[in-house]
């Protein structure tokens, strides 16, 4: 992913309003005159109109609420939450905007208070000429409770565990396609993203932003199969970027890609190349970079997804101080699958193994295998040696009874488990959740 300056990193908290002009911009569109006669009070839980709300009220046991290895608070919790979606379909220009608001009391068990979480999804479509196509897009996350963000490209974590506390992840991306011919397409997309830490000692090492940008010629083999060749370039800025400003740091990656759909229920996405990242401080990192996915839709509703992936990029939450890279190798499964007419079942599994390289002062270059398991070490005071990586575990299950298509009960169990070579450098813990409760849909 890419950074900018360090003028760049003081525009951290003007970034974090620009979702506040996305739904003031939905909202005008929604308001026209043609998206008001689409605006159709259907009955409730129809999933074919343009817009749509969901609540869902729940309590649940936590059995350690602030995800600590030690002095661990469990117990009973209230949740509510609330899904809003929108859709503006024009002739040539298509807005989607999706947004979930929740609410778990007490976020302590001695001193109550309040958690709150905020997931704003935004995009934006808009066909200028039929061989010219324009995207924007925006992903804002407010959350405490540890999330998966998804990353996007080779040289990004397909997955990455946010366990820190408080914090804040805003993405703003665009690009366009344009087509040289019937069969060859150029693309450029950019992203640029925000990390911000509520908790000021974690605030002050840890608030980044990354800036990135890609290039593509993609070939068009049949109506079925595309090939490509890509160029991303990155760019990590930290405000506090350490020694020699290593924590700051460039990145190359040449990749091909392959997007492939063999039949209308199974499609195959393949990205691989190499990466080169290279800090302010001197030191370099080079690694493969591989992504992968394969979506099989078995039934009307039924869905079973596969993305594994490897990637190089900057240090995350607990080592940034002393490591400026990280490799992450990770594995996603899905699965949505109808038990009966009234009864649906939905199931993930995660796997993150990471691995920190790139010590801050080192001025060499580290070449990392496949996969990433065999790990740098590194010498700490007092001649400790460390071999810093660290497992992350996580699986949820949760069954829908739908009573009406407007009411369904739901059972939900959450299950996080982060293993660490080393607890002083990333603080392990494990973490059981188990919610039942009632969902409402209009």
């Amino acid at each position: 992913m890419a950074r900018g300056g360090q003028q760049r990193a003081r525009r951290e908290k003007r970034g974090w309003r620009v979702p506040l002009q996305w739904p003031v911009l939905l909202l005008l569109l929604l308001l026209t005159r043609v998206s008001l006669a689409q605006w159709d009070f259907t009955h409730a839980g129809d999933p074919n109109r343009n817009w749509g709300a969901t609540a869902t009220e729940s309590v649940g046991y936590d059995d350690n609420f602030n995800a600590t290895a030690k002095n661990q608070e469990s117990g009973v919790r209230l949740n509510s939450d609330l899904k809003l979606r929108a859709s503006v379909p024009l002739e040539r220009f298509f807005a989607g905007m999706q947004y979930d608001y929740g609410v778990q009391y007490p976020q302590d068990v001695k001193f109550g208070g309040v958690n709150e979480t905020h997931n704003l999804n935004l995009a934006g479509t808009y066909t200028a000429s039929p061989k010219l196509t324009l995207n924007v897009n925006e992903t804002f996350i407010n959350s405490l409770q540890p999330e998966l963000v998804r990353g996007q490209g080779p040289s990004s974590p397909p997955v990455t565990v946010v366990q820190a506390g408080t914090y804040i992840y805003d993405t703003v991306g665009g690009g366009l396609n344009y087509s040289l011919s019937p069969r060859w397409i150029a693309s450029i997309n950019g992203s640029w993203d925000i990390w911000g830490y509520q908790l000021s000692s974690l605030a002050s090492n840890d608030n980044h932003q990354d800036y990135s940008a890609t290039v593509s010629a993609l070939y068009l083999f049949d109506t079925r199969t595309t090939v490509g060749l890509n160029y991303q370039y990155g760019q990590n800025v930290f405000v506090n970027a350490g020694t020699n400003n290593g924590l700051n740091a460039v990145s190359h990656t040449v990749y091909l890609s392959l997007v492939r759909r063999f039949n209308p229920r199974l499609s195959l996405t393949l990205n691989g190349g190499y990466t080169l990242r290279e800090s302010e401080d001197g030191s370099q990192s080079t690694s493969p970079s591989a992504y992968g996915s394969l979506v099989y839709n078995y039934g009307p509703i039924n869905t079973i997804s596969l993305n594994l992936g490897q990637s190089l990029n900057e240090a995350s939450v607990g080592v940034t101080r002393q490591f400026s890279g990280q490799q992450n190798t990770s594995l996603d499964l899905q699965i949505s699958h109808r038990l009966t007419v009234r009864l649906r079942a939905i199931g993930e599994i995660t796997y993150v193994y990471s691995s920190f390289v790139s010590p801050l002062g080192q001025t060499t270059v580290t070449r990392i295998p496949v996969g990433g398991f065999q790990n740098p070490t590194f010498t700490g005071p007092l001649g400790i040696t460390l071999k810093p990586n660290d497992q992350a575990l996580t699986a949820h299950l949760g069954l829908n009874y739908a009573f009406r298509d407007w009411a369904s009960a739901v059972l939900d169990y959450y299950y996080t488990d982060l293993v660490s070579s080393d607890a002083l450098l990333i603080q392990p813990y494990s973490r059981d959740q188990i919610n039942v409760g009632i969902t409402l849909t209009y």
